[in-house]
């Protein structure tokens, strides 16, 4: 078996990693603890690799108390598309393809959970949903907050907020397995170089494009937004709702592009790209619209002529 000062470090991390979702801080290391798993699987064997996992899940049930059976399922969600990640590396293929793939079982593994939960424990996720919302603004409304809404309006309040998070519950859906594959990979392939394992990049920032038909797609889209009534809930409606949103910001990050290319061209240090993008927290409108127009017009080829 494959066992080296590496491999031990980076099974402590990973053991850390699933303690710490038992924890307060778990919002911030959820998102960390794919990539511990990805860089032993690229380091070492298959048998290794599994003797490994298996002492990682042991000692983190034993050391989680009464919530060890949450913290290894947990574990076991994130193992699976880690697997995947690492296998892709380990084979030489593009990062891409190892993107694409983590953020298809991520997401295909976060819809089938919820499925379950449904089916399996009878749950409404909307009912729940608003009750927990419900329960908690009562709390602030009996605390003293009656200048954030009228006293009594906690109940319609939450119910109002369950139907705006459930309608957009695919798009939260998809930027969460985006977020678990990009973060996991920027660290892993830091984590794989340092340790001498060469993995590939993803294709540089200048280079990001997508088809033209896209801005034909967010035109619909935001006609339909504006077309259909606030009450509507169909799936139509759902689908419009979470269609324009995760198309602005496919064109937000054209427009990073378009400065990282901007930049290039002009022989700008990449400092000066990023400064350019920093905006975009205060006027994100304005980025939607260079990403439009980026990809609507021949822009880069008029600079590049320059």
């Amino acid at each position: 078996m494959n066992v080296s000062w590496r491999s031990l470090a980076w099974s402590a991390a990973a053991w850390l990693l699933l303690v710490a979702l038992a924890t307060p801080l778990n919002f911030v290391t959820i998102l960390l603890t794919m990539t511990p798993f990805v860089v032993l699987y690229r380091m070492l064997s298959v048998k290794s690799f599994a003797a490994h996992v298996v002492a990682i899940g042991a000692a983190a049930f034993l050391a989680s108390g009464g919530i060890g059976p949450i913290v290894v399922t947990l574990g076991f969600f994130f193992l699976v598309p880690s697997i995947a990640m690492g296998h892709i590396y380990k084979k030489g293929s593009p990062a891409k393809t190892a993107v694409l793939v983590g953020f298809v079982i991520v997401l295909a593994q976060l819809l089938l959970e919820l499925a379950l939960f449904s089916v399996m424990f009878d749950i409404d996720l909307k009912t729940e949903l608003a009750s927990l919302l419900t329960d908690n603004l009562k709390e602030l409304e009996r605390a003293g907050g009656t200048e954030l809404f009228k006293i009594g309006g906690a109940e319609s309040i939450g119910r109002d907020m369950s139907e705006q998070v459930m309608n957009l519950l695919p798009m939260l859906l998809l930027f969460s397995s985006v977020m678990f594959t990009i973060v996991t990979h920027a660290l892993s392939r830091q984590a794989l170089k340092a340790s001498g394992f060469e993995t590939s990049a993803l294709p540089k920032v200048k280079t990001w494009k997508v088809p033209r038909s896209f801005v034909l797609y967010y035109v619909i889209a935001l006609i339909a937004v504006y077309s259909i009534s606030n009450d509507a809930v169909g799936y139509w409606a759902i689908v419009a709702r979470n269609l324009e949103p995760i198309l602005g910001f496919v064109f937000t990050l054209i427009a990073f592009g378009f400065f990282f290319f901007l930049a290039d061209a002009k022989k700008w240090s990449k400092i000066v790209a990023l400064l350019l993008c920093v905006p975009v927290l205060f006027f994100p409108q304005a980025y939607l619209l260079i990403g439009l127009l980026d990809t609507a017009f021949p822009l880069r080829k008029a600079f590049n002529k320059q």
